[in-house]
């Protein structure tokens, strides 16, 4: 068994090279790596029997599975494939690059206590993968003198939620413990859960069962490119994830871990972004802008109005719906 299993959701070519070749060069050794084919005509996976990949894909243990192609139920296959098979995984995103220390640290961190995730810092790079600009941490993680750094529930919570933060960052720079990966998040049935954004609700999940430890080290990379999914918001999925910090900000608030004024301050936050980037032309989006304005000044039934909105926005595309029982991926050999 190894160590740590690698899950790239696949769906770029374009960049799949460069990230086949952060993996390739990695100090650790002790992981596999499955690739779930999202691409047209599994494409990918033609390229990789062809060789196209040469000693990237020769030098690693490799395993290529058919995806379900749609890049969420690909994220969520790939962990039910994975299904606790090794200590620790890596969802990493086909865009995204790590460092030849990646998996050395996060493996040091992790024996350094017992946590959900381990997360590193990383740095936005615009198209190659050469470093822009980082992206700032709360003043607990940058003033800390830590390497690693400890995030309980109650910082975690105070920090992102209130403000809209994603200062985490995306799963290629996390690395779960098989504990912590049992709160990747999952279409909820009858009630508001975490699930919205994947990365942001998997660490408010896990965080309230082991903390977070941050690596203050650059251990990777971001890309920001064209054909990025946060550019391309005006879909159903958009949708979802344009409205999920409402859904985040009454729940937190609901289990006692953020104040009233910070749901506030969430929504207002939101609403202004929804404006900018939908305007006043989508049914969806107008339909949270009334009920704000009919409950906004009550949470409790603002929350009360919010559920069968957002269940309902959740079960109308495939992607989001809830899963029925026994349709999950089989486990991985």
């Amino acid at each position: 068994m190894p160590t740590i299993t690698t899950l790239i959701p696949a769906y770029k070519k374009e960049f799949l090279g460069e990230t086949l070749l952060g993996l390739a060069r990695q100090t650790f050794r002790d992981f596999r790596v499955v690739i779930s084919d999202d691409s047209p005509d599994d494409e990918i996976t033609h390229l990789i029997q062809a060789g196209h990949y040469g000693d990237l894909a020769r030098s690693l243990d490799l395993q290529v599975v058919r995806g379900p192609k749609n890049a969420r139920l690909n994220h969520q296959s790939l962990i039910d494939r994975w299904a606790g098979s090794s200590p620790f995984v890596h969802l990493q995103l086909d865009d995204d690059v790590v460092f030849p220390e990646f998996y050395r640290t996060h493996m040091a961190a992790h024996q350094s206590g017992r946590f959900s995730a381990s997360v590193s810092r990383r740095w936005v790079t615009h198209g190659d993968t050469r470093p822009v600009m980082g992206i700032n941490q709360p003043a607990a993680v940058a003033r800390s003198p830590l390497l690693f750094v400890p995030v309980d529930a109650e910082t975690l919570f105070q920090t992102m939620v209130p403000t809209c933060n994603n200062w985490i960052g995306e799963f290629t720079h996390m690395v779960m413990s098989a504990e912590g990966a049992r709160a990747y998040p999952r279409p909820p049935v009858d009630d508001l859960s975490y699930y919205g954004w994947l990365d942001v609700g998997f660490v408010l999940t896990a965080v309230q069962k082991a903390p977070l430890v941050i690596i203050r080290d650059h251990l990777g990379i971001f890309r920001q490119h064209a054909s990025q999914t946060t550019h391309h918001m005006a879909t159903g999925i958009g949708r979802v994830s344009s409205i999920a910090w409402v859904t985040t900000a009454l729940l937190a608030w609901r289990e006692g871990r953020i104040s009233r004024a910070d749901v506030v301050t969430a929504i207002t936050w939101n609403v202004r972004e929804c404006l900018n980037r939908f305007g006043e032309d989508d049914p969806v989006i107008n339909e949270f802008f009334d009920l704000i304005q009919a409950h906004g000044g009550n949470l409790e039934a603002l929350y009360v109005a919010w559920k069968p909105l957002w269940l309902r926005v959740l079960a109308s595309h495939p992607a989001t719906a809830p899963m029925p029982l026994g349709q999950r991926e089989p486990a991985l050999a």
